[in-house]
């Protein structure tokens, strides 16, 4: 039988104690889930977040209007390669704050200037939006790196959640107009599919303990998707799509994720189609587990092997 992990388990009954008898996400409007993430999620989990010894945040071009970024930059020598790091949050929530913790892990680990993009979030901005940012950050890194210390043409990309559905459909977007090349994708326990009845959903989905519930992932959908062809569009919904010719790929997986069978449902199809790509699955612990290192002592661990394997794949 799975075991949780002795320090997930005190987060779990922790989270389950501080939200008793508050409004569930699915419950709320999008603005009042954005308000008690700030509130409740992001000052907490952040509290333990390293230094790195430079952080600025500006704007740069995208297709919709200037998109706000924050770059981390560990002491890394100019024009060396970078990573751009895609938030989650279920499309809907989530920003530069609610990361701040992973992004620091991640550039100090790596020892990578790393790029993290505040894409627009749904229901006010739907698919396709959010992706467009992510695409048009990722363009414009490619083409003005410099600008910031980055070899444009040694991208990696690494998104967790919602950041991983949007990292594979952007490099999906990549391949198909023969853009920028990324030299690899790191997927952090990403939402890859809509069967809501996976073995993984029925499992740790059917109950809010688990962090993450099917009606949440069925809230987040309905507001990110438009309509019934938006369910069918592979860069909504990758596990639709083509997976060959894509850049190498780290695929990550909690064992007790709803979502977790949507990263296995993607290796299969890797593995069929013969495509380039890593997995790692890491035990005893729920979705969003990078968030908590505050707490949970492999959650580094996890961090630093996604961030070794995006330096090695960059600097291959």
């Amino acid at each position: 039988m799975p075991e949780l992990h002795p320090q997930m388990a005190e987060i779990l009954d922790l989270i389950a104690r501080s939200a008793a008898g508050l409004p569930k996400v699915y419950e709320m409007t999008p603005a009042e889930a954005r308000q008690a993430q700030a509130r409740d999620f992001t000052p907490f989990w952040n509290a333990d977040a390293p230094s790195v010894k430079h952080i600025f945040d500006r704007t740069i071009p995208g297709p919709l209007g200037p998109i706000p970024i924050r770059v981390y930059d560990p002491g890394t020598p100019p024009d060396a390669p970078g990573i751009v790091f895609i938030h989650g949050g279920g499309w809907v929530v989530g920003n530069l704050e609610s990361h701040d913790g992973v992004c620091r892990r991640l550039a100090n680990h790596s020892g990578l200037r790393l790029v993290s993009v505040d894409y627009r979030l749904a229901p006010e901005h739907k698919f396709p939006r959010p992706l467009e940012d992510c695409v048009g950050a990722i363009d414009w890194l490619a083409a003005h790196g410099g600008e910031l210390g980055i070899d444009g043409r040694r991208l990696t990309l690494a998104g967790d959640s919602a950041g991983g559905n949007l990292s594979l459909a952007s490099a999906m977007v990549l391949r198909d107009r023969d853009g920028p090349r990324l030299k690899g994708v790191a997927l952090i326990y990403g939402a890859f599919g809509l069967d809501l009845d996976t073995p993984s959903y029925r499992a740790y989905g059917s109950t809010d303990y688990y962090f993450l519930s099917h009606q949440e992932m069925d809230w987040f959908w309905n507001h990110y998707l438009r309509d019934a062809a938006d369910r069918r569009d592979p860069l909504a919904v990758p596990l639709e799509g083509r997976l060959d010719g894509l850049p190498p790929l780290l695929v990550t997986g909690a064992e007790f994720d709803p979502l977790l069978d949507d990263s296995r449902l993607l290796v299969e199809q890797l593995k069929a189609l013969g495509g380039p790509h890593e997995w790692m699955f890491w035990p005893g612990v729920t979705h969003a587990c990078i968030n908590m290192t505050r707490m949970l002592d492999p959650a580094d661990g996890f961090l630093k092997d996604v961030a070794l394997w995006l330096k090695q794949r960059a600097e291959s």
